[in-house]
C-alpha cells in the first residue's frame, strides 16, 4: 500500500488501486447543522466525477470554488445512477461512468460534537456541450467550465492533480 502527504487527509491505496481517505474538519454551526439535517435525512453518500477531455478537467463553481461535479446519493439510487443524475442536473452532460478511484470517510465536527459520510470519487466520460444554466433552481452552482490547469481555488486541488497525474 502506499502512502502520502501530499494528498490532504490520511490516505492508502488498497489492493484494487482505490485510495482510502480520512478526512477531519472542523466547521460552523451552520455548516454543522446543515451537514447534519442532510445526514438526517438519509445521505450516507457523496458521490463526485474525475471527467477529463483533451488534457482538461471539468469542475462546477460553487460556494465560491471549484469542485468536482456530484452531489448526494437520494435513497433508492446507487452511487453510479445518482453520478449520471448529478452530472445531468449540474452541466447538462451525458455520463457514462467508469471505474472507482477515491472513497473518503469525511468527519465534520463542531463543539465537540461530529457526524460523517462519505464520498467517493469515479472516472466519467462525458458526452455533449456543457449548459449555460449549471444545477438546480436550489443549488448554489454558478459556473461549469472544462479547465487545462486547476484553479488555486479548488476543492482538493492536490487529490484531483494527483489522479490526473499532475
Amino acid at each position: 500500500m502506499d502512502a502520502s502527504t501530499d494528498i490532504d487527509g490520511e490516505w492508502t491505496r488498497d489492493e484494487d488501486g482505490v485510495i482510502r481517505r480520512h478526512n477531519h474538519h472542523e466547521i460552523d454551526a451552520e455548516g454543522f447543522e446543515s451537514a447534519c439535517k442532510r445526514i438526517d435525512d438519509g445521505l450516507e453518500w457523496g458521490v463526485g466525477a474525475l471527467c477529463e477531455r483533451d488534457g482538461t478537467v471539468l469542475l462546477v463553481r460553487q460556494d465560491d470554488q471549484w469542485l468536482l461535479p456530484g452531489g448526494g446519493v437520494e435513497p433508492g439510487e446507487t452511487k453510479r445512477e445518482a453520478l449520471v443524475r448529478e452530472l445531468d442536473e449540474e452541466t447538462g452532460l451525458d455520463a457514462d461512468v467508469g471505474s472507482l478511484r477515491v472513497v473518503t470517510e469525511q468527519r465534520l465536527c463542531y463543539d465537540g460534537d461530529a457526524v460523517s459520510f462519505r464520498f467517493a470519487i469515479y472516472d466519467a466520460a462525458v458526452a455533449g456541450t456543457v449548459t449555460d444554466d449549471p444545477g438546480l433552481e436550489d443549488e448554489k452552482i454558478v459556473d461549469v467550465s472544462w479547465f487545462e490547469t486547476l484553479p488555486e481555488d479548488t476543492l482538493d486541488r492536490a487529490l484531483i492533480q494527483y489522479l490526473r497525474g499532475r
